[in-house]
């Protein structure tokens, strides 16, 4: 005779409907606890029926296993399946029908896949919210990212503004108007990444109106307080512009002074009329006379120290 039971001792209680998602981990970790504990008391079950049956009995079981939140595979039920006389069997059964252990089997298959259905509706709750969370926190690392982005443009769009009035601000007449190049943001904005102010190198008439404008246009270019590559470059040319013309001056300088020395040097003009005017005296004081002038004029140039 062959008897076939389904044992679930006690079988699984049903997780409650819980509203809050927060509170699915704790009431999960319950719920692995549970089913460590149910699969406990099932292989002790297993183990009270065959001590029953005795030895003379053959008893076969195949486990029903559910998932656990945490990997594991819980035993959650079991069909035993019992070869002996129906004495043995019946004493295991305490008297009763095989239909009725069939019966306790089926219902302990049912509240296993129950049990099943519902660990594995709160994963799909903890796992749409916590895909939820995550989509959350990178479409904010996105807008702050963008953010950041828009406040970069905003701090060189000031800063070039900045700069390129400060050029205008000192360029004068030697100045044309601004240029600004764009970069779009990643809000769609247009905003001010580049700039320049064109600066005219005007020679003066004069080495020393070539200085002076040199030095306006060398003023002007390292006007901003942060000059640029280019801005010392230009720089640089007005400061060597005005260095050449600085050379013209003391070297025209130099030629103005060597003719005024040659000029009060000669002093004919005086030695000559101090001849006309003593013509009467003889030849020899005559002479003397003209040295003395001589003398006289050269001291009254600075020319000779004074006696």
């Amino acid at each position: 005779m062959q008897i076939t039971s389904m044992l679930s001792a006690g079988y699984l209680e049903p997780m409650s409907d819980i509203s809050r998602v927060q509170k699915l981990n704790d009431s999960v970790k319950e719920a692995d606890q549970s089913k460590q504990q149910k699969e406990q008391e099932i292989l002790a079950e297993e183990q009270a029926i065959k001590a029953k049956l005795g030895s003379s009995a053959q008893v076969h079981t195949v486990y029903h296993y559910t998932l656990g939140t945490d990997g594991r595979r819980y035993i959650t039920g079991a069909s035993v399946t019992m070869k002996g006389s129906e004495q043995d069997l019946n004493r295991v059964g305490g008297g009763i029908a095989s239909e009725d252990l069939q019966s306790r089997g089926k219902e302990a298959l049912e509240s296993a896949k129950k049990d099943s259905e519902e660990t594995e509706r709160n994963q799909t709750i903890i796992k749409a919210e916590s895909d939820k969370r995550e989509a959350e926190r990178k479409e904010d690392k996105a807008e702050n990212e963008k953010d950041s982005q828009v406040r970069e443009l905003e701090q060189i769009q000031n800063e070039v503004i900045a700069h390129e009035a400060a050029h205008q601000a000192a360029a004068g007449e030697f100045g044309g108007g601004v240029s600004y190049s764009y970069t779009q943001g990643p809000d769609g904005q247009s905003y001010i990444t580049g700039g320049e102010v064109p600066i005219r190198f005007k020679e003066g008439a004069t080495p020393e109106e070539t200085l002076r404008n040199m030095q306006k246009v060398q003023a002007t270019a390292n006007a901003p307080a942060d000059p640029s590559g280019q801005d010392r470059q230009v720089a640089a040319k007005a400061a060597a512009l005005a260095s050449k013309a600085r050379g013209e001056i003391t070297r025209e300088s130099s030629e103005e002074r060597t003719e005024h020395t040659e000029t009060v040097a000669s002093g004919t003009p005086i030695i000559e009329a101090i001849k006309r005017e003593d013509e009467h005296v003889d030849a020899e004081k005559n002479g003397v006379m003209s040295v003395l002038a001589s003398v006289k004029e050269l001291q009254l140039q600075n020319l000779l120290p004074a006696a």
